[in-house]
């Protein structure tokens, strides 16, 4: 839903490319009291940064990869931030920090804060309400900072308005294409042209090194799946967490009417007005709800699918139109629901997940993921002595860790895809110590819960393929590369008449394409060059497609699509975000003038090789 950024993700970054990836995201659990260790690793000013601070900011995204280096430095970015704020003396309110703490979900009891709730957590946390409080101003003060550089970029109404008309154009062109096969037979690769080919390329006809592999993986979802759970402990959770064990989910229909960013109170109230309009029709006739959506909402996601959205589960949708849907019953309609993306009508189709079966298998699951968390470390800790007291094997650490034993196909050096393309396990791989030793590897961290430790059962060392096995290869792949030139030449040479006037070609397949829209047999690039031609029609352009074939494309016209506005907007807006969010990264690399960092990077398993100074240098 609202994902036409995500979509054109490549042409935004083409523009500016958003530096937000070094800052850690806090929710409830970012508010915790971070204990110490045995050592630090890394040190920001005077305040130093420990790997429990890393391990806990890793389990609030547990469903989510995560790399250990990624995450420090976020939490030193924080710490930088942090450090400003008190040389500052800058705090929150107390009724700020009461709002705050009072809106934390796990603190509620039926949307309402629970003071037991808050008292019960502060014992299990062994922290008191000062230190709790002290982090929940620190996270309300860097959230009012972010929040300064979101709003820091301005751009005047004129500006954005014609950026927003630019994207929302439309030309319509047609195709002439000149394909390649028509000069195969024209083409003649000699035994001589394989032979220098293949000198040329004879990495590409080299096969890297391969190791099939014995391993043992442990993950927090390997574990939560081994572990049996009494029907005491899961009435417990239900009697403990009444809010927390329901595995709800609706699937839901919307009706939409977008609301631009900076609309006027007037153009709102007329939104409003046309909203409340279709939903009296939608009240009159709710068998109508799907052919209503496809006529009038403004959501391209769902539009065309009678405004089904499919099941979801709370924490998905925005907070307004979450909470309107899950009080709804099933096939019920909603009133006008308002939120950041204007003015949506709900009806929910189904609801699942809420009868009492649904219920304990999710308070099942949860008391599984508790318990397997508590053993995780334990098990790593067991299996990397296990494998390194007894490297010449891994069954003894499998049989005393209750852990299976794996074996993978051919792994490849320099594996781009699987799980053996981690960088750290491909460093682990091939070593002396593994490949030719035939030791365990240590046990490697691959973040999101997860470790593996390795061991070789068998190795091919990299070899050259013989020409006689790849000449037909090669043959293949001068012929397609010479039949492109040949296209190419001819296709230019018809272009350049064309845009003299000295010839005429049978176009084909008209369509309509736009800056940011997507085609399935117009290459994004081409679409650059078709919208850099003159805005004098006819006018031609020319790129080579996918297939190596040569497309001269006719631009018929141009106009201006208004229903490309919305979405359009939504980019512009995207587009100041990541301003805003690069002025906030170059306000936290000055931070670093202040304080000092060093690192102790050695301390943190799995890191693998010394990484790059994080964002904001």
């Amino acid at each position: 839903m609202f994902n036409v950024v995500e979509r054109h993700q490549k042409t935004v970054k083409g523009i500016l490319i958003a530096i937000t990836a070094t800052f850690v995201v806090w929710g409830v659990s970012g508010y915790l009291d971070m204990g110490g260790d045995d050592g630090y690793v890394a040190k920001v000013g005077s305040n130093k940064i420990y790997t429990q601070d890393i391990d806990n900011a890793m389990s609030q995204n547990p469903g989510q990869p995560q790399d250990k280096m990624q995450v420090l430095f976020g939490l030193i970015n924080r710490q930088l931030l942090i450090n400003a704020l008190q040389d500052n003396h800058m705090s929150a309110s107390t009724a700020q920090l009461q709002q705050a703490i009072a809106a934390i979900p796990m603190f509620q009891t039926n949307g309402k804060f629970d003071v037991k709730k808050y008292e019960d957590y502060l014992k299990q946390s062994y922290s008191t309400s000062a230190k709790f409080e002290q982090n929940v101003n620190q996270q309300i003060l860097i959230e009012q900072i972010i929040d300064f550089f979101k709003n820091s970029y301005f751009t005047s109404t004129t500006f954005q308005n014609k950026f927003i008309a630019l994207l929302s154009r439309e030309r319509n062109v047609s195709q002439y294409v000149v394909d390649t096969q028509q000069f195969y037979p024209k083409i003649n690769v000699t035994e001589s042209d394989i032979n220098a080919y293949y000198k040329q390329n004879i990495a590409k006809y080299t096969v890297p090194d391969q190791v099939k592999l014995q391993y043992i993986q442990v993950s927090l979802d390997s574990l939560s799946s081994s572990i049996k759970v009494s029907d005491a402990e899961i009435n417990q959770y239900l009697q403990d967490h009444p809010n927390s064990g329901s595995n709800e989910q609706v699937d839901a229909s919307h009706i939409l009417l977008t609301v631009p960013s900076g609309a006027t109170p007037e153009q709102i109230a007329q939104i409003k007005a046309k909203a409340e309009q279709i939903l009296a029709q939608v009240k009159a006739n709710p068998a109508k709800f799907a052919e209503l959506a496809k006529q009038y909402s403004q959501d391209p996601g769902s539009a065309a699918n009678g405004g089904d959205l499919g099941f979801f589960s709370k924490g998905v949708m925005a907070k307004e139109f979450e909470s309107a849907a899950f009080s709804l019953k099933k096939d019920q309609i909603s009133g006008l629901v308002e939120t950041q993306f204007g003015f949506h009508i709900i009806k929910v189709n189904e609801i699942k997940g809420n009868d009492t079966a649904s219920l304990r298998q999710a308070a099942e699951l949860q008391v599984q993921k508790q318990k397997a968390q508590q053993q995780l470390q334990s098990v790593i800790d067991q299996l990397n002595d296990l494998s390194y007291n007894q490297p010449d094997s891994l069954a003894p650490a499998a049989q005393k860790t209750g852990l299976v034993v794996q074996t993978s196909d051919w792994v490849a050096k320099g594996a781009t895809q699987g799980l053996f393309a981690n960088q750290k396990v491909q460093q682990a791989i091939f070593t002396d110590d593994v490949l030719n030793k035939h030791h365990n590897s240590e046990v490697i961290d691959l973040g999101n819960g997860s470790s593996i430790v390795v061991r070789a059962s068998e190795y091919q060392a990299a070899k050259q393929r013989p020409i006689s096995e790849v000449s037909g290869e090669i043959s293949n792949a001068l012929k397609a590369q010479q039949a492109a030139q040949m296209a190419a030449s001819v296709g230019q040479q018809d272009l350049a008449q064309l845009q003299q006037g000295k010839l005429k070609l049978n176009f084909t397949n008209p369509q309509n394409v736009s800056l940011l829209g997507q085609s399935k047999d117009i290459d994004p690039m081409a679409v650059r060059q078709i919208f850099a031609a003159p805005a004098q029609f006819p006018s031609y352009s020319g790129a080579v497609n996918a297939n190596g074939a040569y497309v001269i494309y006719q631009i018929n016209s141009q106009a201006v699509d208004k229903t490309l506005d919305q979405q359009n907007q939504k980019v512009v807006d995207q587009l100041a975000s990541q301003y805003s969010m690069m002025n906030l990264n170059a306000y936290v690399g000055s931070l670093r003038s202040q304080y000092k960092v060093s690192y102790k990077l050695d301390r943190i398993q799995g890191a693998g090789d010394t990484p790059q100074q994080p964002a904001g240098n």
